[in-house]
């Protein structure tokens, strides 16, 4: 019975207050100064999705956390610890995800408007009914994109955006959408073929296109798809204002009918995720010594929070990794709040931030020789990255000093770009994995040459084979840029080279 009231009065109550409190918090927050205020300038995907799933871990990991302890939980290496953390994030997140598109659609009244011209003057509402309406579906406009998804890129989504302006107004437009979606496995040539034939099939369907069928609109707030028609229109248009182009997606339904149960879904959702958690905690029995720490208000033994943290000080230990890795992610950071894609971003968004490119480097842009390796194609190109970043700094961080390291870094990312624009003439290249391979060619160098023991080369070898060795295999089926892989592990390993002969025993020293 002590166990019992123990868990609940520790673990469960707390859990249940820090979700209570986040879910709220963040509802609020979206719909003040996202909704009512309109001062957030952040794409839809991200507050719907992605900063709800982020947020949950803020309040689990400074508070919830260290309570976890306290249950005497089986798993390798703290995975048992590391799952129920995220059976909390998951519990609080999906209420949050989930009550974002009711508070999205239940914000915004129908405004009935008798014609679109008049819908420029109501700047903060979403949804209109319009009385009478004319579309010249001959002044239509398209772009086409594509963007791959799933944990490897295994699949590829066509789509085409279509605008057509609505008589009287030049800033208010209909929109279409098509999409197609297909492996990216497949061939160039079999692409291809898919290709042509999502768009005569979308031509096909668009020729016959009743657009008087929508019993309402809404009106496209900050998007991809709002990205999408955008780009439309500036392939005909000259000077473009984006930010007062209205974009309106028609809608079949009931207007009444749009928020369907979603609302008691929010409450469905807490209480599934919470009586799962609940089961969770009431499994384990009690680990009296973390108990007796908790309550005598003792830091872990062993936390791999403060450890992170420590290891990303950039002026700790550890700091030529920290910085390299925190000028990665504040990159990404910037990206994201530019409005691009963090999960797939396209060619057009990458080259626009500062991708690398032939036409452009040849047209003076030389600067992105440098940004490009500072940008990354989606989150998980982010974290393989981080990945290879961290270990192989991990081996020569002893050995060369920060700025030396750093210096290194930036000219192997450097000769990465411009091994990548000398072997493709129209691929915008982006990322860290070219510099990270001049780091690998330093390791390399200092292998060869014996500057490690031999304990140590044994490591660096199997390090080399599985990262380098895979990385470079894989680049041989597409999607990797080999080319500038294999220009930053030459450009390291030159380096390593001049490092010897300059000072050979100081490096043997260093890596003891």
């Amino acid at each position: 019975m002590n166990n019992l009231r123990t868990k609940f009065q520790e673990v469960y109550f707390p859990f249940l207050i820090v979700s209570i409190i986040t879910i709220f918090s963040y509802n609020l927050f979206r719909w003040f100064f996202d909704i009512k205020l309109g001062i957030i300038p952040l794409k839809e995907n991200l507050l719907n999705f992605w900063i709800p799933f982020a947020i949950p871990w803020i309040p689990v990991l400074i508070w919830l956390r260290r309570r976890i302890k306290i249950l005497n939980i089986r798993g390798k290496n703290d995975n048992g610890y590391f799952l129920y953390q995220f059976a909390m994030v998951a519990a609080i997140a999906a209420p949050i995800i989930i009550s974002q598109n009711y508070i999205e659609k239940s914000s915004f009244e129908l405004n009935k408007v008798s014609s679109a011209i008049e819908i420029k003057e109501l700047k903060n509402e979403k949804y209109f009914k319009i009385n009478s309406f004319e579309i010249n579906q001959k002044l239509s406009q398209p772009f086409v994109t594509a963007r791959t998804s799933g944990r490897n890129n295994e699949s590829l989504t066509y789509y085409l955006y279509l605008t057509c302006p609505f008589e009287n107004t030049t800033s208010v437009w209909y929109g279409v959408k098509y999409q197609k979606k297909l492996s990216n496995k497949l061939s160039e040539e079999q692409k291809e073929s898919e290709y042509k034939k999502f768009l005569d099939q979308s031509e096909k369907e668009f020729s016959t296109y009743n657009f008087y069928e929508a019993s309402y609109f809404e009106k496209l707030r900050y998007s991809d798809d709002l990205d999408g028609f955008v780009e439309a229109l500036k392939n005909n248009t000259l000077n473009l204002k984006e930010k007062e182009q209205i974009v309106l997606i028609p809608k079949k339904d009931v207007f009444e009918n749009r928020l369907g149960n979603s609302f008691s879904w929010i409450f469905k959702s807490f209480s599934i995720g919470a009586f799962i958690l609940l089961i969770m905690i009431l499994i384990p029995k009690i680990n009296m010594e973390e108990y007796n720490h908790f309550k005598e208000n003792k830091p872990l033994k062993e936390d791999d929070l403060k450890d992170l943290i420590q290891y990303l000080n950039p002026v700790g230990k550890h700091k030529t990794a920290a910085i390299l890795i925190l000028l990665n992610i504040i990159m990404f950071l910037i990206m994201m709040f530019m409005g691009i894609n963090i999960i797939s971003p396209t060619s057009t968004e990458l080259l626009n931030i500062g991708g690398n490119r032939r036409f452009e480097i040849l047209n003076g842009e030389y600067w992105r020789l440098f940004t490009s390796v500072f940008i990354h194609g989606g989150i998980m190109h982010l974290f393989m990255n981080l990945i290879g970043l961290g270990l192989g700094v991990s081996f020569l961080e002893n050995i060369i000093k920060p700025f030396k390291l750093i210096t290194t870094y930036l000219i192997c990312g450097l000769m990465a770009s411009l091994t990548s624009i000398y072997w493709h003439e129209n691929i915008v290249s982006v990322g860290a994995s070219g510099a990270i391979f001049g780091l690998y060619g330093l390791v390399l160098a200092f292998t060869v040459f014996k500057i490690y023991s031999k304990n140590t080369r044994g490591i660096t070898w199997v390090l080399l084979s599985l990262y380098a060795g895979v990385s470079l295999l894989f680049g041989f089926f597409g999607g990797i840029d080999n080319a500038a892989h294999i220009g930053g592990l030459i450009a390291g390993f030159i380096i390593g080279i001049l490092l010897i002969i300059i000072d050979i025993e100081k490096l043997k020293k260093n890596a003891l």
